[in-house]
């Protein structure tokens, strides 16, 4: 099948994601880094929250923070939070006037800063290295922002918004901790997993430990309070409820059979909305005509019994439902302040609004992807393919700037995506598999098996006949593609596979691995020849020249060693003295190399004197993990942790 076939397929069952209004072109070139003509993806999804008076969404992603609007789904604003860490937003929460903006971020030296967001100004910092931040919550009133943190301990703040004075601190003292935290509306109560099976809670007044909570099964994968912070609500697959003042259990919710990532009370306190690893969310209502008849007004000290069971003959007046829409975890959960109305953000780069009352999606909000995982040009450049850890494929014509979706659906986060070189084929891994999408059926073959575990690299030989996986037991598998079987299995790494890649030729291949070796199989002669690097130095990533007669890898320690891929000799190395190599390309005329590094860092290199020619900064803080360039040499494209793609422009940037 030509790729034109495919083209006409692919449009068919397609979702674009820009219409030709201005503001859906626009968007894609909001505070673009110096050099980037354009950003493809929002980043991935951390936080969302409705503002009070329900006309805004905000989304706090790990490049910033996305306004919408909440009726229309129309971006309205992004507001370019300075990078810190990975997640440059984790978390957001909006001020009761609607209009002021906490941000929070979590990496250790994390800050809460307050934006402006109808306008995306930057009103002050209020404090930084205060650990990773998880939770932000305004008083009432708005007087007030309360901040729990971890760094080490538990860490609570309290701020006077007006004056921007610190009015309360604590440090919890906790000898383990599970990336859990919630804090209560009322800003009293600081709840954090200990472990998985252990939850404190802590007394702001007191600044000390309140209660321990135990069980014997994990109760603290994911934790939140009532409206009224009268309830804890925690679990992992069982939802349980306890009194925040006694500490004493309540009750439990059963109906999920994979973890729940995301907790959520309507804001009158008579729903729990609760979202798991399969995109599964479950509206749980409280039984009004039970004694206790909704968990906001409690009639008596101790607090309601969840709704009757699914198969109660007498229903309560509302019933739970459960919403399907999400092809992956569910990672946050907002509601109108109405209660009306919930917001969902998902791993598979959606944003969904459900009406309450009848369990319909009203609104879908796309370009929210994962990490990038795949990245390749085709069509001579005309084209750009991109796969994420969500499972999406991202089809980007660069001439219309139009963008359309494969959504590949995949069981579980993919590790790895790649495109043959016809464009009829998608590999992708997933756990010990390596999956196979075929275009002309838009349907999944049968996964290819052989790795014990995850299979974190693949690549297809240029004629697209053969491809080579390895993984993380160290495992090297060659695959014949039409026949669809295992050719050989080569178990020669002692630890994890990070890098596998054909020559240009198609006559050998390479793994680069943990155990400071590269491997080279010559394809015709099966002779193996294995590179050191230096011990205990692991490899992440390696390359050809365009010519086949060089083969270059780039360690941990940033140092990258180049060979010749004949005579096999040591030709030379240098060092990338600024750190991990996450990402590594050749120009198509073998004279530069690109490298990506931590800290959003793009290096050119020229590859006869091996010095640095060009250096770009995408602003960001995760790193540039996939490189591609057009066959032109002109342009470069750089997809990173945080969900993005910029696509540069060489020529402007020299």
């Amino acid at each position: 099948m030509k790729k034109t076939g495919l083209f006409s397929i692919v449009f068919l069952l397609m979702v674009g994601l820009f219409s030709n209004d201005s503001l859906a072109q626009d968007y894609t070139q909001w505070h673009l880094p110096e050099g980037a003509t354009v950003r493809l993806g929002k980043g991935s999804i951390n936080d969302i929250e409705f503002s009070p008076d329900d006309s805004r969404l905000a989304i706090a992603t790990d490049i910033g923070v996305w306004i919408y609007d909440a009726h229309t789904g129309a971006e309205m604003l992004f507001i370019k939070v300075p990078p810190r860490g990975i997640r440059t937003a984790s978390t957001v929460a909006f001020a009761p006037d609607s209009k002021t903006l906490a941000v929070g971020n979590w990496v250790l030296g994390g800050a809460v800063e307050l934006w402006d967001s109808t306008t995306g100004e930057r009103l002050t910092i209020l404090k930084e290295g205060i650990g990773r931040v998880r939770e932000l919550e305004f008083s009432s009133d708005g007087t007030l922002l309360a901040c729990a943190s971890w760094h080490r301990n538990v860490e609570y703040h309290l701020w006077e918004v007006a004056t921007r004075r610190e009015v309360i601190s604590f440090i919890g003292e906790q000898d383990e901790f599970y990336r859990r935290l919630a804090l209560s509306p009322d800003t009293h109560s600081v709840a954090s997993a200990a472990g998985r099976e252990t939850i404190f809670l802590w007394d702001v007044p007191t600044e000390g430990l309140r209660h321990i909570i135990e069980g014997d099964e994990k109760i603290a994968w994911t934790l939140a309070f009532s409206p009224d912070s009268k309830t804890l609500v925690g679990g992992q697959t069982t939802i349980r409820l306890w009194d925040t003042e006694t500490g004493d259990e309540l009750s439990k919710l059963e109906g999920h059979t994979l973890l729940v990532n995301a907790l959520a009370f309507s804001p009158d306190g008579e729903i729990l909305a609760s979202g798991d690893n399969g995109g599964k969310i479950m509206l749980s209502y409280f039984d009004p005509r039970s004694q206790k008849p909704n968990i906001q007004k409690p009639t008596k000290p101790t607090l309601p019994r969840l709704l009757r069971s699914f198969t109660d003959d007498k229903p309560p007046k509302h019933e739970n439902r459960i919403l399907m829409g999400h092809t992956l975890p569910v990672t946050a959960l907002d509601f109108t302040a109405d209660s009306t109305k919930l917001v969902s953000g998902s791993d598979d780069g959606t944003v969904k609004v459900w009406d309450v009352t009848t369990g319909h999606s009203t609104l879908t909000l796309h370009g929210h992807t994962g990490w990038v995982k795949g990245l390749q040009f085709l069509e001579k450049g005309k084209v750009l393919y991109s796969g994420s850890g969500d499972g999406v494929v991202r089809i980007w014509d660069m001439e219309a700037r139009t963008e359309q979706l494969i959504h590949t659906r995949p069981p579980w986060f993919t590790f790895e995506t790649i495109f043959s070189n016809n464009g009829e084929t998608i590999a992708s891994t997933c756990w010990n598999q390596v999956r196979l999408w075929d275009a002309n059926t838009q349907s999944f073959l049968t996964p290819l098996t052989g790795h014990e575990r995850f299979v974190l690299t693949v690549a297809f030989s240029p004629d697209d006949k053969l491809l080579v996986s390895g993984s993380q037991e160290g495992r090297v598998i060659l695959w014949d593609v039409p026949n669809h079987k295992r050719l050989s299995t080569y178990d020669v790494h002692t630890d994890v596979v990070h890098a596998v890649v054909f020559s240009p030729d198609g006559k050998k291949f390479a793994s680069a691995s943990d155990d400071g070796t590269v491997q080279l199989w010559d394809l015709h002669t099966q002779k193996r020849t294995t590179f050191f690097t230096e011990p205990n130095d692991g490899v992440g990533t390696v390359a050809f020249s365009p010519d086949s007669s060089t083969l270059l890898s780039g360690r941990w320690d940033g140092k990258m060693q180049l060979w010749d891929a004949e005579t096999h000799q040591h030709i030379a190395h240098f060092i990338d003295a600024r750190g991990t190599i996450e990402g590594l390309a050749f120009s198509p005329d073998g004279e530069t190399v690109a490298t990506g590094l931590r800290g959003g860092l793009i290096r050119l290199w020229d590859m006869d004197t091996r010095t640095l020619r060009q250096e770009i900064r995408t602003g960001y803080a995760a790193p540039p993990s996939k490189l591609a360039f057009t066959p032109d040499g002109k342009t470069l494209a750089s997809g990173s942790r945080d969900g993005t793609i910029l696509i540069w422009d060489l020529d402007r940037n020299e």
